[in-house]
């Protein structure tokens, strides 16, 4: 078979692919990777690269549909990072390492673990990692301190392979290869993580002596070999719950694999050991308040703890609130449409300042929220015409829709615009996470009104503004409670989970006390889920 060379620019990599192969195939191969929050089946357009050379090319292509057939000069925009949240709120806790540093011998691990004493003069060092679907956070720590020494963060390599982690496991179940293909860009993710923070830290990854990794059912199972298929079909059984101990050369890492890696207890189907280190952070367990606590993603996670329960789910949001399946959507990233107010104009913030490129969540949800107080969408999310508009709608607004087809356009700028389709796909990814909280505040036996504090967390959770989200009723009706943006409070827990055994044990004890519901299977969530596809009526928007 005839071997072709793809070099690919501002990294200069070049590589030999067999002719056929794809650019994003072959961008895998170099170790690069292309975003494709569809998996790469070329709905979502969201791969395009230029192509430099040869001259005469078409100029703009899929990477996952543009086949190689001879030499290709191909350039990527690496030069947008998406925006990461790193800071996260957390209870006090005490200091109490699970190493114990004595002054001869091998240190000392409360698990019963030995480990060889540090090289050199240097403290043992530790590292907290949320290992997320989208995003991947570490925190360097001095373990005879607490001493925060390094945060660095990057974009999981996997997304290559799909925005969310259903088309992850589909291509991981397309057979042995295929599953090592996104187990090792994960890997490769996570080695890169660790030696960022050395190097931020200006210390050798050999003096991590632990880790702590969290993250969610899915991309734990891989990380660790498991089997998956469990989690591609109902019910959605993780094949084992962990806590697990094993050395990073264990886990195929290659950086610091000495380290002792601990990955907490999983919850359950798709609530993973991140979903349990928020609620530690949280101090759910510990106290007698009614607190939900919710992380929007393309898997929404619900936890609820109440009248001595302590409940969990997870909720099929899909990729739309992350810009996944939106005409002009994208990741929260320089040049993203961030917020936007409606008054006789439209306004926008955009990341960074940029000249706007796309619309990211968080103003996926302001539009829709202004569009709905303006009665320029009605409760079933139709959008109206210019003529249908209430009088008192300013002209400037009016001008904005505009007919494409059979269907109404609200244009943001001259390129970007808000279409039917995508208002259907918000409504759909809110009446799955709305419908997963009536579901889980029914088995408690109590009502929505009931909850004192709404936790809202994770990066989508932290940029949202709480007023719109409830205005959609994105989080239900939780007019009453006391609504809180809580960070990344996965990556707090696993800070507490690091620096304090005793809290690592409690999270233990705390998995166990949670009753998971598969939504997927619950009667009552088909019929929540039907009832939240309508926007709230008028008399609850108007409230806020």
């Amino acid at each position: 078979m005839t071997n072709v060379k793809v070099t690919f620019k501002p990294a200069n990599i070049s590589i030999l692919v067999n002719a056929g192969t794809t650019i994003m195939e072959a961008a895998r191969l170099a170790g690069l990777a292309i975003t494709a929050p569809c998996g790469g089946t070329g709905r979502c357009g969201k791969c395009r690269v230029d192509i430099i050379s040869p001259v005469g090319e078409e100029k703009q292509v899929l990477a996952c549909q543009r086949v190689v057939e001879n030499d290709l000069t191909v350039e990527l925009d690496q030069s947008q990072q998406p925006v990461i949240l790193a800071e996260g709120e957390s209870r006090q806790f005490t200091l109490e390492p699970a190493l114990v540093v004595s002054n001869r011998g091998p240190l000392i691990h409360r698990a019963g673990i030995s480990i060889p004493r540090p090289e050199g003069t240097g403290p043992p060092l530790g590292l907290a990692i949320d290992l997320g679907t989208t995003t991947i956070v570490g925190y360097l720590h001095d373990l005879t301190t607490g001493q925060r020494l390094a945060v660095s963060s990057l974009a999981n390599g996997q997304q290559t392979f799909g925005a969310d982690v259903m088309s992850r496991l589909s291509h991981a179940l397309l057979g042995p290869p295929h599953y090592q293909e996104v187990r090792q860009a994960g890997l490769a993710s996570l080695d890169s993580l660790i030696a960022g923070c050395c190097e931020r830290a200006s210390v050798a990854p050999e003096s991590i002596k632990e880790m702590v990794i969290v993250g969610n059912t899915p991309m734990i199972h891989i990380l660790l070999n498991l089997p998956v298929q469990g989690l591609a079909m109902a019910p959605f059984q993780p094949y084992a719950k962990g806590p697990w101990y094993l050395t990073a050369r264990e886990l195929g890492l290659c950086a610091a694999p000495l380290a002792v890696c601990y990955l907490p207890p999983l919850i359950g189907g798709f609530v993973g050991s991140d979903a349990l280190a928020a609620t530690l952070a949280q101090g759910f367990g510990t106290t007698n308040e009614t607190n939900l606590l919710v992380d929007i993603g393309t898997n929404g996670e619900i936890l609820l703890q109440a009248a001595g329960k302590l409940l969990a789910a997870s909720a099929p949001a899909g990729p739309a609130l992350e810009g996944g399946n939106i005409a002009c959507g994208m990741v929260a990233q320089p040049g993203a449409v961030s917020r936007i107010l409606m008054d006789y104009d439209v306004h926008l913030e955009v990341i960074d300042g940029k000249d706007p490129r796309g619309i990211c969540g968080s103003a996926l949800v302001d539009a829709l929220a202004e569009m709905l107080r303006l009665n320029i969408i009605d409760r079933t999310g139709r959008m109206l015409s210019p003529a249908e508009l209430p009088p008192i709608i300013s002209f400037k607004i009016k001008q904005r829709l505009k007919q494409s087809g059979d269907h109404m356009r609200f244009m943001l700028t001259d390129d970007l615009y808000i279409g039917q389709q995508d208002i259907r796909e918000v409504q759909l990814a809110k009446a799955a996470v709305a419908a997963g909280i009536r579901v889980v505040i029914d088995d408690a036996g109590i009502k929505e009104g009931d909850v004192d504090w709404c936790l809202l967390a994770g990066g989508f959770g932290n940029y949202l503004n709480p007023a719109n989200a409830l205005r959609i009723g994105l989080l239900g009706a939780q007019s009453s409670a006391r609504v809180k943006q809580v960070g990344n409070a996965a990556g707090a827990g696993a800070i507490m989970m690091l620096l304090s055994y005793s809290e690592r044990r409690r999270g233990e004890n705390l998995s166990q006390q949670f009753n998971h519901l598969e939504l997927a299977t619950d009667q009552r969530y088909q019929g929540a889920f039907m009832d939240q596809l309508y926007f709230p009526h008028k008399e609850y928007v108007d409230k806020f």
